[in-house]
């Protein structure tokens, strides 16, 4: 598994490099390479190269992932820009807490911030050893729809939690 992590986070910081530079020059593609294996030879020699830091086995799922979240941010943006035009404006601030079933703290955090990311709703404390969330929410529904559970749900397939 180790050698699976420092071969992915090499072809993503060569591949990250050669986007970056834009330039096909044999000099750029020899610097990116040198530079992208000092920087997996440094990262496995601090232990910075671990699932966590680096976490491939998702990858098959991100992108699934994040079409749902942009569409989660799409919708809430939409149901918003409804409330502000609406000209009773029925806001009715609530602050909740949610409880995670997140195993990872990357999955908690992953969790966290697409609350934050949903137009409507901030995480304001998380709180990984307790796994609970702080959110504030602009209406009862959107309060309402976080208490559900479906977005602490999809962050678990993402993750590949049981």
């Amino acid at each position: 598994m180790k050698y699976l992590l420092q071969l992915s986070l090499f072809i993503f910081l060569f591949l990250f490099w050669i986007i970056l530079s834009g330039k096909g020059d044999i000099f750029f593609i020899v610097s990116g390479a040198i530079t992208s294996i000092t920087i997996v030879i440094i990262a496995t020699y601090i232990n910075l190269l671990d699932e966590e830091g680096h976490p491939i086995k998702i990858l098959p799922r991100i992108f699934f992932y994040w079409l749902w979240l942009l569409k989660e941010i799409v919708l809430s943006a939409i149901y918003l820009s409804k409330i502000i035009i609406s000209p009773k404006l029925s806001i009715s601030p609530q602050y909740v807490k949610i409880k995670s079933n997140q195993k990872s703290s990357l999955g908690f955090s992953i969790f966290a911030n697409s609350i934050t990311l949903t137009p409507g709703t901030i995480t304001v404390i998380a709180k990984n050893s307790t796994k609970e969330i702080d959110v504030h929410a602009i209406t009862q529904e959107t309060a309402k729809n976080l208490q559900t559970g479906k977005m602490d749900t999809m962050v678990s397939w993402l993750m590949r939690n049981k």
